[in-house]
């Protein structure tokens, strides 16, 4: 990841082996463990941009690749450097963000979305300077809700009160299937996994977000050692 936007891979180590998610989640705030210093260096990275990223969506070739973990452990980083966060899941179909702080998913986006209030005050602080908001209900009338410019401008309503605004998004083929929703968003970051992600499938997305004129941001190599 670099000034010119050209797409580099950061090697983020693997938190899988954690025993469940509240313990692989516990391990991603742990600053001075490798894990800790990785994501780190990924913040790090995105500051080198040298502009305000202001939303980032978060995707993934395939599922399973740590979209959530990149997620939680970006937004931990960024939050202890000292930037308002928020991470947002938009991952309607199967929202997990909730499970790895042991919460319930009673409110949160749908919530904010169906009430028209801001998503600020459906999440909750997992530490200093960083709000995680969950997906809330979730049904099919609240994923069609997802694809309004209603959810552009609660994300745009969010960036004034955060310097940055992690969205936890649905796999690449969803993002790329609804272009003027995603590329409302500051850029996009592509998680692949090293053990599970061939590399034709990884190169392919790239070469997708960028003939689709995405603003990737960059590739996060997960899973890398």
């Amino acid at each position: 990841m670099n000034p010119e936007g050209n797409v580099a891979k950061t090697s983020v180590a693997d938190a899988r082996d954690a025993g469940g998610w509240i313990a692989r989640t516990r391990r991603l705030f742990v600053s001075d463990s490798e894990v800790g210093r990785s994501f780190a260096a990924l913040a790090e990275n995105l500051d080198s941009l040298g502009r305000s990223t202001g939303s980032v969506v978060i995707t993934g070739p395939q599922r399973g690749v740590g979209r959530t973990t990149v997620c939680i452990g970006l937004g931990a980083a960024l939050a202890a450097a000292g930037k308002q966060v928020a991470v947002l899941d938009c991952n309607l179909d199967r929202p997990h963000l909730h499970l790895c702080f042991d919460r319930p998913n009673f409110i949160g986006l749908t919530s904010a979305l169906e009430g028209g209030r801001d998503l600020e005050n459906y999440g909750f602080d997992a530490a200093p300077n960083l709000r995680i908001i969950p997906s809330g209900p979730v049904s099919r009338i609240s994923w069609t809700l997802a694809n309004l410019p209603k959810l552009v401008g609660a994300v745009r309503a969010l960036e004034e009160k955060r310097d940055v605004v992690l969205l936890d998004a649905p796999v690449a083929d969803e993002v790329l299937a609804a272009p003027n929703l995603w590329s409302s968003f500051g850029g996009v970051l592509l998680v692949v996994h090293a053990a599970s992600t061939p590399k034709g499938v990884a190169r392919g997305f790239t070469d997708a977000l960028l003939d689709a004129r995405v603003n990737l941001f960059g590739v996060v190599l997960n899973g890398h050692v």
